[in-house]
């Protein structure tokens, strides 16, 4: 697995990581929605069920109530006619109140049907005490009404007890609501913290480890760089992958091994020549404008060994043409004399052909040195590390997307914030009815608050993986920088080679210089043909000066030795 994903290309690697990272905040607010929306629907069945329930058990007593205090101003004023139509209204109420309570689910219908019954006998005892009241009988009036065991009194009792129970045990549903939804809010608490731990936690694991990934080999491309760049080009990178970096690495090990190989190439051939062999071949391939040092060389090598070949046919011509004007070799003395000048002067061009040779090595030294600093596959670096920055920047577009979303999870906060609110004023107007409910309001405005503290701390650690990709992209850009003073050294190179092809063309002068001695020879030769007897002990200097330079030719390994060439000399 680890080597699966070494091998992704950085790209890759940057969204899988972050990837991972967004599933999990989404995962976070999936669930923290979710929960939002079972504590909302758990309010609303608070509201519906024993809120409504206590609203209407408080709403029948004071009913009863009121009945109760319009037959009281009735028997005040002995005529219950005018307090009929708001009783009868009360009665409706209470009928109609209690129909909503035997609708609602939550509602124990037992009870309900109890207290219908209760209301109706208390109806009922309403009925039969109306003429009474109207005759302003005393004694029967306290009977049926004031006595505390009246009928009309214990049917009153009964509908408030009633109501009072049922009131009673909607307060203590909704205590035990209370307690089960703040259960689950602490059990949300939790099952979010738990989560975002793990997730920060985990974004630290996955920058860290694509941090290294990437990291590792760019400090090891950087040391190889260093290195080629004073010269070094033994150059070890451990680092294997199938990513932009894996082939970067490949490419400097390849470009530092066709340079070592190019340079070890040049110094051979150079070496050979200083020590006389002229038939030599480069045995590497030069590509690009390394091909022009290939081409220098054979034109240096072909050039000395013409050069050479001529030197040695001369030689021997000399030798021949001493020998047949031995029997004039009284003539010949004075030209004996400028022949030997001539020789000097041949010698004094085959030293200068010598000290050209030298100066060739010396800059083949010195191209050398600046072989090492420079590399065919510098341009194709430059280009991956600028495909790198661009991945980097998908990878800040990335981050700043989850912030995005980072914001909607705080807004979603917020907005629950409102909702607890406006609960907890709803609550507040309910009185001592709606104290559970406020409860509950506050531990929703606190799960709100603690979401956005939890958005706001994500937001923070992904501003701080984005300066790491920054980080990145500098320490790319300097790499960047090393390898375009890699590519300078390589024009250096340049330079060098047109002071190599400088010193050949010198090299030709010379040897032009000794074609034009052995013609002045020739002269002399043919001047001093009639003088040979004064030119004899010259002419046996000359044979065996002769000898000596053509065993000095012969030391050289020539290319394409023949006997073709012939100087002319005619005596």
């Amino acid at each position: 697995m680890n080597r699966r994903f070494t091998n992704l290309k950085i790209g890759k690697k940057m969204v899988l990581g972050f990837g991972m990272l967004l599933i999990a905040f989404a995962i976070i607010g999936t669930l923290s929605l979710r929960n939002l929306r079972v504590v909302g629907g758990h309010t609303v069945d608070l509201f519906e069920g024993p809120y409504q329930l206590t609203n209407e058990a408080m709403a029948i007593r004071r009913g009863i109530t009121s009945v109760d205090q319009n037959i009281a101003y009735a028997l005040v004023q002995k005529d219950i006619s005018n307090f009929e139509a708001p009783i009868n209204e009360y009665f409706n109420d209470l009928y109609e109140r209690i129909e909503k309570i035997k609708n609602n689910p939550e509602a124990d219908i037992d009870l309900a049907k109890k207290l219908e019954t209760s209301v109706g006998n208390f109806k009922q005892e309403y009925e039969k005490i109306k003429g009474v009241i109207n005759n302003g009988n005393t004694k029967t009036i306290n009977k049926l009404i004031v006595d505390e065991k009246s009928d009309y009194f214990l049917a009153y009792m009964d509908v408030a007890e009633n109501a009072g129970t049922l009131y009673d045990n909607e307060i203590e549903k909704g205590i035990l609501f209370k307690e089960n939804v703040t259960k689950k809010v602490r059990k949300v608490w939790a099952i979010c913290v738990v989560m975002s731990t793990c997730t920060i936690i985990g974004a630290i694991v996955i920058g860290i480890y694509i941090t290294r990934k990437i990291r590792q080999p760019i400090e090891e491309l950087e040391i190889a760089a260093n290195k080629m760049s004073l010269g070094d080009f033994d150059i070890e990178i451990d680092y294997e992958s199938e990513d932009e970096l894996g082939s970067l690495s490949n490419s400097m090990i390849s470009m530092s091994n066709t340079i070592k190989a190019m340079i070890g190439d040049v110094v051979n051939v150079l070496q050979e020549i200083a020590s006389g062999n002229f038939d030599v071949e480069p045995k590497v391939e030069y590509i690009g404008v390394f091909n022009s040092i290939e081409k220098s060389l054979e034109h240096i090598t072909n050039e000395l060994s013409d050069t050479m070949s001529q030197i040695n046919v001369a030689s021997d011509q000399v030798q021949s043409a001493s020998d047949q004007v031995a029997s004039g070799a009284q003539m010949l003395s004075q030209g004996t004399t400028e022949q030997a000048g001539s020789i000097e002067e041949l010698s004094a061009t085959i030293a200068e052909i010598s000290n050209q040779v030298k100066e060739t090595a010396k800059n083949a030294q010195e191209a050398n040195v600046l072989y090492t600093d420079a590399g065919r596959e510098v341009k194709d670096g430059n280009e991956k590390m600028k495909n790198m920055i661009v991945a980097m920047d998908e990878i800040s577009s990335t981050s700043n997307e989850i912030g995005r979303i980072i914001k909607t999870i705080d807004d979603i906060a917020f907005q629950t914030n409102i909702l607890a609110l406006n609960a907890a004023v709803e609550a507040a107007r309910a009185g001592e009815a709606g104290k559970g409910f406020a409860v509950v309001a506050d531990e929703v405005r606190n799960l709100a608050e603690k979401s956005a503290e939890a958005a706001k701390n994500t937001s923070t650690l992904i501003e701080n993986s984005i300066n790491a990709v920054e980080n990145g992209t500098s320490i790319v850009d300097n790499t960047s920088q090393s390898l375009q003073r890699i590519l300078d050294k390589t024009n250096k190179v340049v330079s060098l080679l047109d002071r190599i092809a400088k010193g050949s063309e010198e090299e030709s002068d010379a040897i032009n210089q000794v074609t034009l001695g052995l013609e002045q020879i020739s002269a002399v030769v043919q001047t001093n043909s009639a003088t040979s007897e004064e030119s004899a002990a010259a002419s046996e200097e000359l044979s065996g000066q002769a000898q000596i330079l053509k065993s000095l030719i012969d030391d050289f390994n020539l290319k394409n030795k023949s006997d073709d060439t012939v100087l002319d000399f005619n005596i």
